[in-house]
């Protein structure tokens, strides 16, 4: 008895081809994803897009972004760079993004938690300290403990009616976010 290979490997390659088969609509969405990704990072400064985690060649994409004055072709270029964000990590590429960016919804848990942990260090001192300690070892005490001094005697130094923070404060709620988005 005789198999004939050929056929055989011919329909190993069709169940293959099935399985990594798209839809149109499909790879139509996944585009405007990328392409939707892509604009939210030509609006990064120079500086951000330099530091994200890409290739050279999308790097150079975003720069030349800015160059660009037309809007038909600056809607053009965000179609380019979807098409070079194929090539990459999407997830790491939006990760970065969302610790960069202010109104995304890491830097935004971000900013309440180093919020409630500036109160509560306010508050409670030498404790919450050691709490925040224990929940983020990284954090290099020393450094915390002397803008926590400084926030403290601003605090305990201004008017009574006051609530405006003050520098100390927010020089508090600047390191803790960092501590925070890097630990994300």
């Amino acid at each position: 008895m005789r198999v004939d290979t050929k056929k055989k490997c011919e329909v190993q390659d069709q169940t293959e081809d099935q399985d990594e088969l798209v839809s149109k609509s499909q790879a139509k969405r996944e585009d405007a994803e990328m392409q939707a990704l892509g604009a939210r990072l030509v609006q990064l400064s120079k500086v951000q897009i330099n530091g994200l985690p890409v290739s050279e060649s999308l790097c150079d994409a975003l720069l030349e972004y800015k160059r660009i004055r037309s809007r038909e072709a600056q809607r053009r270029h965000i179609k380019r760079v979807g098409r070079l964000l194929r090539d990459h990590d999407v997830s790491q590429v939006a990760l970065a993004l969302d610790r960069i960016d202010p109104s995304s919804s890491l830097s935004m848990h971000a900013t309440r938690n180093a919020q409630r942990w500036c109160d509560r260090l306010l508050a409670d001192g030498k404790p919450a300290l050691t709490a925040l300690v224990d929940e983020y070892p990284q954090l290099p005490v020393q450094n915390l403990r002397q803008i926590l001094r400084k926030a403290q005697s601003e605090v305990a130094a201004r008017a009574d009616g006051d609530t405006t923070p003050t520098p100390g404060q927010r020089e508090m709620l600047k390191f803790l976010r960092q501590i925070i988005v890097q630990a994300a």
